[in-house]
């Protein structure tokens, strides 16, 4: 009876540590990512409507790339509150754009049953290639990335980026919330 109860303890103990350890490692900024103060790389790809975007169309806004895809759990978790701040402060300048790391009908399919109301631009595999430019060395999706005004990256966020955390970068960068 006394083992049992040691073990349960174990496992409460080591459960609880195990969830503080995640809650904690995240959304929080990669500091340390080589990429940040860097300007963001150039690049183009073809949105669901099948034009070709590149990102200097959105230059001079605060920009957050969100490297995705419909696979990913914690991707689909993250889009409503990516939804949400696109609609409530996209008019100060504010714009998301997704980088669907996916197939195209996938990507179109969940795109219509959410609704989503930013640019998803249609990467494929190749999507894992410029997340590395953008500093995702190790391949975590998802992956967002927040560059500034005048073009440099500012934060990188591996793992689900909540709606707090989003709030907290976009207040820094001049966005009234």
């Amino acid at each position: 009876m006394k083992n049992s109860l040691i073990f349960i303890v174990a496992i409460i103990i080591a459960g609880g540590s195990g969830f503080v350890l995640q809650k904690h490692l995240s959304n929080k900024q990669d500091v340390t990512n080589p990429a940040i103060g860097n300007q963001r790389p150039e690049f183009a790809a073809i949105d669901l409507d099948g034009h070709m975007r590149n990102i200097k169309e959105w230059d001079g806004k605060l920009v957050l790339i969100n490297f995705w895809a419909t696979w990913c759990p914690p991707c689909i978790r993250e889009i409503p509150d990516l939804i949400e701040l696109q609609t409530t402060y996209g008019d100060q300048g504010f714009q998301i754009i997704g980088v669907a790391i996916d197939d195209e009908e996938q990507v179109r399919a969940f795109a219509a049953d959410v609704g989503l109301n930013y640019p998803s631009l249609l990467a494929g595999i190749d999507g894992t290639g410029l997340a590395r430019r953008f500093g995702n060395g190790i391949g975590a999706l998802p992956y967002s990335v927040f560059i500034d005004r005048k073009g440099e990256i500012s934060d990188t966020i591996r793992g689900e980026l909540s709606k707090k955390h989003a709030k907290e970068i976009m207040e820094k960068h001049g966005i009234n919330l």
